[in-house]
C-alpha cells in the first residue's frame, strides 16, 4: 500500500511528463497526436496558445460529459481547474522548449520521445486512480455508457479528433499544419507503450487501489 503523499507525487510527475511528451510531438513538427488535433488547429487558425485551446477543449469535453450523464458532478467540476493547470503547463513548455529542429531524423527522434513520454506520463496519471484528464475522462465515460471497450472508443474518437481537425484546417488555412507522419506514429505506437507500462506499473496500481479503499 502507498501512502497518500506518495499517489498525489505520481499523480503529478504524472501530469508533467504527460504534458512535456504533448508538447515534444508538438515541437517535432510532423503532426500532433490525435488527441491534440483539435487543440493544435485552433491555435493555428487564433492568436491563442496551444494550452489555452487544450484548456479550452478539455472544458468542451467536461461538457459533453455533463450531457451524456445529465447531471453535474464533483468529478466533472474537479476536471476544470485540472484543464486549467494543464494548459498552462503546455504553454510553460512551449516557452522554456524553444527548440525546433529542422532536419527530418531529429524531429523523428523528438517526436519519439514526445510519444514515449505521453505514454508513461498517462500511465502514471491512470495508475495512482485520480482524475483523469477530460478527454481521458470522456472516453472512459462513453465506454462505460456503451458497454463497447475503452480502446475503441478511444480510437473512435481520437478519429474524429484527427478528421475533424484535418477538414477544419484544410477549408479555412488551404493545407494541413497539425496532422501527419507524428499524428500517425503516435496513433500506433501509444497505445502499445501505454500496455507496455502498465505492466510495470501493475503493482503501483494495486497498491493505490488498497491505498484508496483503506483512506
Amino acid at each position: 500500500m502507498i501512502t497518500k503523499k506518495k499517489r498525489y507525487g505520481i499523480y503529478l510527475i504524472g501530469l508533467l511528463v504527460l504534458a512535456f511528451g504533448i508538447v515534444m510531438v508538438k515541437k517535432a513538427n510532423l503532426g500532433v497526436s490525435p488527441i491534440t488535433s483539435i487543440p493544435s488547429a485552433a491555435s493555428n487558425l487564433t492568436p491563442l496558445t496551444l494550452g489555452t485551446t487544450q484548456t479550452l477543449f478539455h472544458v468542451f469535453c467536461i461538457g459533453l460529459q455533463a450531457l451524456l450523464v445529465r447531471r453535474i458532478t464533483l468529478s466533472l467540476l474537479l476536471q476544470l481547474p485540472l484543464s486549467v493547470a494543464f494548459g498552462v503547463l503546455i504553454d510553460l513548455y512551449m516557452a522554456v522548449l524553444p527548440f525546433s529542429p529542422e532536419q527530418f531524423l531529429p524531429r523523428c527522434g523528438v517526436c519519439m520521445v514526445g510519444i514515449v513520454c505521453t505514454a508513461l506520463g498517462l500511465v502514471c496519471v491512470v495508475s495512482v486512480d485520480m482524475i483523469l484528464t477530460a478527454p481521458d475522462s470522456l472516453s472512459r465515460l462513453i465506454s462505460r455508457l456503451t458497454g463497447r471497450p475503452l480502446g475503441r472508443i478511444k480510437l473512435m474518437l481520437d478519429m474524429l479528433w484527427t478528421v475533424l481537425s484535418t477538414a477544419v484546417e484544410w477549408l479555412l488555412l488551404g493545407t494541413v499544419l497539425s496532422v501527419g507522419l507524428g499524428t500517425a506514429a503516435s496513433a500506433l505506437l501509444t497505445g502499445n507503450l501505454v500496455t507496455l507500462f502498465q505492466r510495470w506499473f501493475r503493482p503501483l496500481a494495486e497498491a493505490a487501489g488498497e491505498s484508496r479503499e483503506t483512506g
